[in-house]
């Protein structure tokens, strides 16, 4: 009977062991720690007015491009219409001018008339040099005519290109009006509603790509040389009171420069220490939260 209750200890002996071994390669020490990170976008307005509407709330989920809101373009509206107006005014000397120069074509036709004849009466000694002289000034005087009026049609013409590149920017600036997303994403916080002034560079929101989503760990010196970039690790996060989750990572940033240990780990023997950071790439389908702590182990 003793000899049943040995045999029966020491199986429940090598049991345990056998399970707490079990365990130890299980829930083996993380080679690093650390928290989830976003990359935040602040949206500014790109124009200057009264914002008309945003359709936003913080938590929707936005597509790249998508149209969320208008600022007031009506300013720009009649600033375009004032400046058409200008143009219609200047193009309406253009038959004018065209018209000038089709008599001073004429007259120069005349002139060289008169002074073909006058040539051939000089030949003849019926004609002196005093009125060949007088023809020919005549004839300079309009080719001074026609160049002036050519130089004024080409500086309403001239007048004209620069109302239309004053109209391309007013487009721009309407344009710019149109407040759109500048990426897939989700609304994280929104800082103006409709009716407020919006002015370029003041935040109307910010957002964030939730599949990009990093986990920033530190490392020490010596573990430095044994990861790289591209290099695959198992990343831990917390299922369950008792199990973890296990998500693949790949390192994608490894900072070139030394920082001492943030204050958030505890043990002040480890905040002295200098450490490296490193980003994680985790790919996130949804269980992934910004601030979420993780653990890492460094695959081999």
């Amino acid at each position: 009977m003793k000899n049943i209750v040995k045999i029966n200890w020491v199986m429940i002996l090598g049991v345990l062991i056998f399970w707490i071994t079990a365990c130890e390669k299980t829930h083996q020490k993380a080679d690093a720690y650390g928290n989830f990170e976003i990359d935040r976008t602040f949206v500014s307005a790109k124009a200057q007015g009264e914002l008309l509407w945003l359709h936003i709330e913080e938590g929707m989920d936005l597509k790249a491009n998508e149209q969320i809101g208008q600022i007031d373009t009506m300013l720009w509206y009649y600033q375009k219409r004032q400046i058409i107006a200008q143009q219609k005014l200047i193009a309406a000397s253009f038959p004018e001018i065209r018209a000038q120069l089709v008599v001073q074509k004429q007259q120069e036709k005349n002139i060289k008339v008169q002074q073909n004849r006058l040539n051939k009466l000089f030949a003849k000694d019926a004609a002196t040099q005093k009125q060949l002289d007088d023809v020919q000034a005549n004839l300079d005087l309009l080719y001074a005519q026609i160049a002036a009026t050519k130089v004024k049609e080409q500086q309403l013409k001239e007048q004209i290109e620069a109302m239309n590149s004053q109209i391309a920017t007013i487009d721009y600036q309407i344009l710019n009006c149109r407040i759109s997303s500048p990426l897939d994403g989700k609304v994280l916080n929104q800082f103006m509603r409709k009716g407020e002034m919006a002015t370029p560079g003041k935040p109307l929101y910010s957002m964030a790509n939730m599949q990009d989503i990093r986990l920033k760990v530190f490392v020490s010196g010596d573990q430095l040389p044994h990861i790289k970039i591209d290099q695959k690790v198992k990343v831990f996060i917390d299922e369950n009171m008792k199990e973890n989750k296990i998500l693949p990572g790949v390192i994608v940033w490894i900072s070139e420069k030394a920082e001492f240990t943030p204050k958030t780990v505890q043990t002040k023997q480890e905040r002295v220490n200098l450490v490296y950071a490193v980003k994680i790439k985790v790919d996130n389908k949804g269980e992934l939260k910004a601030g979420m702590p993780a653990e890492v182990i460094f695959s081999k």
